[in-house]
């Protein structure tokens, strides 16, 4: 494993192209996905808590690309896919998962990052909200979520307040 970059890879900022959102470090991000996963799954894998806390670690090399620029661009999806899955090989993070557990990770990974914008907003940065809705909308048209991941999801919407995705427009 190579250790320096991935301990340099937590420096790296998300929300970075949200000017009204305070910045989240990966390293942040990397440990409430891997307490989230032990929330949903108490029993998990060394490897899948290893891919929750490194699963960000590329983008000391790719940057933080914001997800709604790769959910409208699958050519640029694809080459940055191509580009991390390069580096997590080469720095011994390319942990094999089951395909559960790889919906798993992206599941909390997105359900993190509702947090963060729960956080956020609740601290007066609206732009928060449009984010997180944004996130839920793209969530639940691409996974089947279970009981417990929706209920974790519904209290999320409850605590980022009543406005409306449509009212964030």
């Amino acid at each position: 494993m190579k250790i320096k970059p991935i301990m340099e890879s937590g420096g790296v900022m998300r929300f970075h192209t949200m000017t009204g959102t305070k910045p989240q470090s990966v390293a942040e991000h990397s440990w409430g996905v891997a307490i989230i996963i032990r929330h949903f799954k108490p029993d998990a894998s060394a490897d899948l808590l290893m891919a929750a806390l490194t699963h960000d670690c590329a983008e000391l090399v790719t940057g933080d690309v914001p997800s709604t620029a790769k959910w409208v661009n699958s050519k640029l999806k694809e080459a940055l896919d191509e580009i991390e899955t390069k580096v997590e090989k080469e720095w011994g993070i390319d942990f094999k998962l089951s395909s559960e557990d790889n919906i798993l990770l992206k599941v909390c990974d997105s359900l993190e990052g509702m947090s963060y914008c729960v956080k956020r907003a609740n601290q007066g940065e609206l732009e928060a909200k449009l984010v997180f809705y944004r996130w839920a909308e793209h969530l639940v048209k691409i996974i089947q979520l279970s009981s417990e991941q929706s209920a974790y999801l519904h209290s999320l919407e409850q605590q980022i307040g009543s406005a409306s995705y449509e009212k964030c427009k």
